[in-house]
């Protein structure tokens, strides 16, 4: 997604990934579906926050977990709203997130 932001804005990006395989982590999120969000309030998703949450207060203020799905939708990924509001896509496989991520940063031209 910082990739993604960045080249929005006009910024010359490469992308470099650790493990062999880009998204190799999102991909086993979720048991392989890929729980992408959360569908609440900023507030309520700050109360189910192990650690530090005030951490998220500035990042969220950029873009939330709503954004998130909205971001999804607009780029013909649909989610699906689970028991505590738990968000996958509507295909039930992460692959099909990452595959939309990596198809929005090529078009962006993100090396």
């Amino acid at each position: 997604m910082a990739a993604y932001t960045a080249s929005l804005v006009g910024h010359q990006v490469e992308l470099f990934e650790k493990n062999k395989q880009l998204g190799k982590k999102l991909q086993l999120t979720g048991h392989g579906r890929c729980n992408v969000t959360n569908n609440c309030s900023k507030d309520e998703f700050f109360k189910h926050v192990v650690h530090n949450e005030k951490f998220l207060y500035s990042p969220f203020s950029q873009f939330s977990n709503l954004d998130m799905i909205q971001f999804l939708k607009s780029n013909g990924l649909p989610t699906i709203e689970e028991d505590h509001g738990r968000m996958f896509p509507v295909t039930d496989s992460a692959k099909t997130i990452l595959e939309t991520f990596i198809q929005e940063i090529k078009k962006l031209g993100v090396q």
